[in-house]
């Protein structure tokens, strides 16, 4: 097995293939990044400093509790924000100073009006709202946060390979999961994993069913729930929530005109259970996706990547952030919720 590792260390075999299992969402690929999870899917690996292909180019320090943060302290004197999301949270292609919980910790602790913060990032890349609200209430709810921002969306509303819904997803016993977790970092074993999928797996084209309607990783109404779940499990723990839309290129501002596009119908109708979901339950909301509307610069190639703002749009994103919590400053005060 040594020999194995150094002979393929030395030569330099791809080992990588892409599993189909999940589509867009490659987390399970990169076993230098992630491990198996039998509730959450995947989770980043803890405790290490990782250059990876997945990362395209950018370092990530990961903490001990799998976070792309700072190291979390058990007890904070500052008022303890989380920020629970997908890649546009953990900031994709970002400098860790360049994501919106970054920026947003240095305006609020900037001003002398409002109590100092600290912002911890819990965006994963990959994340639905299922595995969102899972995680809060796995992870999240032990770093015990005064306030949890949300913005999912993206995830969810990408097509589910074989139509397994998320809600649906088998994952294997724990015990094969660690053994898949704790070989998944020997390259003889990443290489034979490609050989045998390679050989087994179908095309990409024949997990989707295309003669069927799409089923998505997460449903509308599903998605609806899954964030009620967390602002219920939050609000009785008596941690504050604030609700964010997830931002999507403006069409008229990105793309030629006349342009119509099935992908911005769908996000919005996500987008919108959000905003039903602060209406309907009192949360307070602030509502990226149409400041975003906005501006025409936020997004480096929407034809290309249509979901990662660039570091002006963290910048943006931040900034909104902070005006509402400037502007309200009960929202900010754990323990006693701004009327809405």
């Amino acid at each position: 097995m040594l020999f194995s590792e150094v002979i393929l260390t030395i030569i330099p075999i791809n080992t990588f293939f892409e599993n189909r299992f999940f589509i867009v969402n490659r987390a399970l690929d990169y076993p230098e990044v992630f491990k198996k999870d039998p509730n959450l899917f995947w989770r980043l690996r803890p405790s290490q400093e990782i250059s990876s292909r997945f990362f395209e180019g950018e370092t990530i320090s990961v903490n001990s509790h799998g976070l792309r943060n700072r190291e979390i302290a058990p007890k904070s004197d500052k008022i303890r924000i989380v920020a629970l999301g997908n890649s546009c949270t953990f900031g994709w292609g970002m400098k860790e100073n360049q994501t919106y919980a970054r920026q947003l910790e240095k305006l609020i602790n900037a001003d002398v009006s409002l109590p100092n913060v600290e912002i911890i990032n819990a965006g994963i890349p990959g994340y639905s709202s299922l595995q969102g609200q899972r995680f809060f209430i796995s992870d999240i709810i032990n770093l015990q946060p005064d306030i949890i921002m949300l913005m999912f969306g993206w995830n969810d509303q990408w097509a589910a390979a074989e139509n397994i819904t998320d809600r649906n997803q088998q994952m294997p016993s724990q015990f094969i999961i660690d053994l898949q977790n704790t070989l998944s970092r020997l390259k003889i074993y990443r290489l034979m994993r490609k050989i045998v999928l390679w050989t087994t797996e179908k095309p990409l084209e024949e997990t989707l069913h295309k003669d069927e309607p799409i089923t998505y990783r997460v449903s509308v109404n599903e998605f609806y729930q899954n964030e009620a779940v967390i602002c219920d499990t939050a609000k009785n723990q008596n941690i504050r929530v604030l609700l964010l839309t997830s931002p999507i290129p403006a069409l008229e501002k990105y793309y030629p005109p006349g342009r119509k596009s099935p992908m911005h119908d769908y996000h919005e109708a996500y987008n919108m259970q959000s905003r039903l979901l602060a209406t309907n339950t009192k949360t307070p909301l602030v509502d990226l996706a149409r400041i975003f509307d906005e501006y025409d610069d936020l997004f480096d190639n929407a034809t290309i990547d249509p979901i990662h703002f660039n570091s002006k749009g963290h910048r943006v994103a931040a900034t909104a952030i902070y005006e509402y919590l400037k502007s309200t400053p009960s929202a900010i005060i754990p323990g006693n919720y701004p009327d809405e």
